[in-house]
């Protein structure tokens, strides 16, 4: 399941998001009702990570992290 929580509640409450994310919660953070950030659970992220490493970016040979810098350099992602 996910929680919405406004960030300021998530800067007043930050212990309480912590461990609802340590106990397998996703939560996204929210600014004027619009999602800005989200908090997963580790496991998530080795999930992710795991991914990222065995895959690549429109079967052209790039790497993930390429393709992170690419978009960084350039602020948007190739379509």
């Amino acid at each position: 399941m996910t929680q919405r929580i406004p960030t300021a509640a998530a800067r007043k409450g930050f212990a309480n998001v912590l461990r609802d994310s340590a106990k397998g919660e996703r939560i996204k953070l929210t600014r004027y009702n619009k999602t800005v950030a989200v908090i997963i659970p580790k496991k998530d992220l080795v999930d992710l990570e795991e991914c990222e490493k065995q895959r690549t970016p429109s079967g052209n040979g790039e790497s993930a992290e390429a393709a992170r810098a690419h978009t960084h350099k350039h602020g948007k992602a190739d379509k």
